[in-house]
């Protein structure tokens, strides 16, 4: 026990050695929605209209500095509790949380990490410029929305990440050695098929910066299928091209989830057109159209357009916004309106 703790202690007082600087920040959101679904549809006690508040909250813990070899590196984590979060339920089965956390280590243009929610993804896929949120309207109707907040991609989970700066932008890989369970807690010490092998590997490669004057995400990620079944896929891109004091992009997504091998899988496509206009230094407003296809027999398109206008007061910003969606999840007539308010603020 005694070697141990020397141990322990001599290596952390080599790490506290180092060259760091250390850094909190956070952000906190509060959010006001109305919603209005269209009487064409029978209400149910899940399926109506409804309005009320939501809330995000975020700590981030970061630290940055020199190794004594001459490399950087860089390290953190955020402990965030949205709506009824709490810190012990946060992320599924097990506690605590893998958000944002990373330790890298950077030569050069090039870093090297053991990451959650840290690598490049194409996750956020969408050119809604002065809105805020996902893009569907949830609860409004029984159909399950076909426009994608997620395409699949494994970037949440625990795995190796390794991106380049290539000047004009940043090539990001990452490799997930499974996809179903975060980690195991503290080092290991509760270690077992139960808690470290509840899914199937995974990648994820892209690429954001530039392409000549437009501002590009492009991206892909696979998931290996269970037991034979089919691998997920999602393939996706965004681009952007900003002309004085307006901005105009498209954004379009596909993915394929898991199915067994004897069935066709599915195809879900989501694409995006917006632009924004900034009226003054602190005023922006925005119309974005979006439209979600699915492969899914007798499904049809389901099409949400949304005007949103946002205000920069400094510490505090505000944004309103309305969205219009039909054919919600491909069902005709399946329509629903949505008036939201966000105001946010970062310390």
């Amino acid at each position: 026990m005694k070697k141990i703790m020397l141990t322990t202690a001599l290596v952390g007082s080599l790490v506290s050695a180092a060259s760091a600087q250390t850094t909190v920040s956070g952000n906190l959101a509060i959010g006001y929605y109305a919603t209005s679904k269209d009487n064409s549809n029978a209400q149910t006690t899940t399926a109506k209209s409804y309005n009320g508040f939501a809330n995000e909250s975020q700590i981030n813990f970061a630290s940055k500095g020199k190794l004594n070899n001459g490399m950087d590196y860089a390290a953190g984590f955020s402990w965030e509790s949205d709506g009824a979060e709490t810190l012990a339920n946060l992320n599924g089965t097990l506690k605590g949380t893998t958000e944002g956390t990373y330790i890298e280590i950077i030569s050069g243009s090039t870093t090297i990490g053991l990451s959650a929610d840290r690598a490049g993804t194409i996750d956020g896929l969408g050119v809604n410029f002065a809105g805020f949120g996902y893009r569907p309207i949830s609860g409004a109707t029984t159909a399950a929305s076909i426009v994608q907040t997620s395409y699949l991609t494994p970037g949440a989970d625990f795995g190796f990440n390794v991106r380049q700066n290539v000047g004009v932008g940043e090539i990001s890989a990452v490799y997930v050695p499974n996809t179903g369970l975060k980690s195991s807690a503290d080092i290991g010490n509760d270690a077992s098929k139960n808690t470290l092998d509840g899914g199937e590997s995974a990648y994820e490669i892209t690429y954001k910066g530039k392409l000549g004057p437009i501002d590009a995400l492009i991206g892909g990620s696979r998931t290996n299928g269970i037991a034979g079944n089919h691998d997920a896929k999602a393939e996706g891109i965004q681009l952007a091209y900003t002309m004085g004091a307006s901005k105009v992009g498209v954004s379009r997504g596909r993915s394929k989830p898991t199915s067994a091998s004897s069935a066709a899988q599915v195809k879900n496509t989501t694409t995006e057109f917006g632009i924004a206009h900034n009226i003054s230094n602190n005023l922006s407003a925005g119309l974005t159209y979006t439209k979600g296809e699915t492969t899914t027999a007798a499904r049809g398109d389901e099409k949400i357009i949304t005007a949103a206008v946002g205000y920069n007061l400094g510490a505090v910003s505000i944004q309103a916004q309305y969205k219009d969606a039909s054919d919600i999840g491909g069902v005709s007539a399946a329509d629903a309106q949505q008036f939201g308010l966000y105001v946010a603020t970062k310390f």
